[in-house]
């Protein structure tokens, strides 16, 4: 049976209504796992109506949206559910004001169409623009949003510093106090989806599976280790289990290793000069003494045609 909730109609024009005090809101971007998790606080006992936020990366892309709450806001289940453009678009309201929250679609991403100009690409971009309000029963007090949460979760591409700011043209904070103005504070954060940690771990059959990221897998015999890699990288391990002998995992960031800058080769054939380089951007010069000036290659391999002009020298800088 589909599930369904109970709309109090008369509430749903309230996620529409503006504030007319001042409060702070403090709204910031948690690392949780290599997720980019959207947080909000109320810091005076001030209640959020609605959110409208544009969140960037300054690279790689956002490519997915998680951990966020569906429909009214009730004494089981509180937060901010009410997604304006997604219930539009893709929940139908049947028999009197039922309506299903758990249909495919349904997220806190704004219509980039509804108002091209103030919203920001969406998923696979550098930016979404997110729109979450909730609606509860006046009449329950415990069915009021929590004065702090988390408001959904997203997905990165890479490692990225997450920038979350108001999107004005949706309202930004909206209070459900009338006289109320909310004062927002923004603080971005890095993400790194690569962040090591284990995943999970299952038994099945006399065998441990074991599901990680982000780096090497150790084990030990007790918590307090000794710890010891298993030189295993790639995301999967198993083990036989053995008589009552304890096993404990985590996960170590894998080192990464730079290449020394250096000039690998350089060969002439056919008129044509090739370096191979490493470890920086190649550098040309007329002399050895230079003057030096970057090629902004740092492919690791240059080519150019050989002239009867001045010489020329290569070196490498970090």
């Amino acid at each position: 049976m589909t599930p369904h909730r109970r709309i109090p109609t008369a509430l749903l024009s309230l996620l529409l209504s503006g504030a007319t005090l001042r409060a702070e809101v403090r709204v910031s971007v948690q690392d949780s796992n290599g997720l980019a998790c959207i947080k909000y606080q109320c810091t005076a006992g001030e209640i959020v109506r609605a959110f409208a936020l544009d969140v960037t990366v300054d690279q790689g892309q956002i490519i997915g949206v998680t951990n966020f709450c569906r429909g009214l806001s009730t004494a089981a289940a509180r937060g901010y559910g009410i997604f304006p453009a997604a219930f539009r678009d893709y929940v139908t309201v049947s028999s009197g004001s039922n309506a299903d929250f758990t249909v495919a679609g349904y997220t806190p991403l704004a219509d980039v169409s509804d108002r091209p100009a103030d919203t920001l690409p969406g998923l696979n971009s550098s930016g979404v623009t997110l729109e979450l309000g909730a609606l509860w029963d006046p009449a329950v007090t415990a069915a009021v949003p929590d004065a702090a949460g988390t408001l959904c979760a997203l997905q990165l591409s890479q490692a990225a510093h997450v920038t979350v700011t108001t999107n004005a043209a949706r309202g930004g904070l909206v209070s459900a106090l009338t006289g109320v103005t909310l004062t927002p504070v923004f603080t971005g954060a890095y993400v790194d989806p690569n962040y090591p940690y284990v995943i999970a771990i299952t038994a099945e059959s006399g065998v441990v599976t074991v599901t990680f990221r982000g780096g090497e897998l150790l084990t030990a015999p007790a918590v307090t280790g000794p710890w010891s890699g298993s030189g295993n990288t790639n995301g999967l391990y198993t083990n036989l289990l053995s008589g009552a002998a304890s096993a404990f995992y985590r996960v170590r960031r894998a080192a990464v290793i730079t290449p020394a800058p250096g000039i690998t080769g350089i060969t002439l054939s056919g008129g044509v000069l090739a370096v191979s380089f490493q470890g920086g951007e190649l550098m040309t010069a007329p002399a050895v003494t230079g003057p030096w000036t970057g090629t902004g290659n740092t492919s690791g391999s240059y080519s150019n045609a050989v002239s009867a002009g001045p010489a020329l020298f290569y070196r490498v800088r970090q």
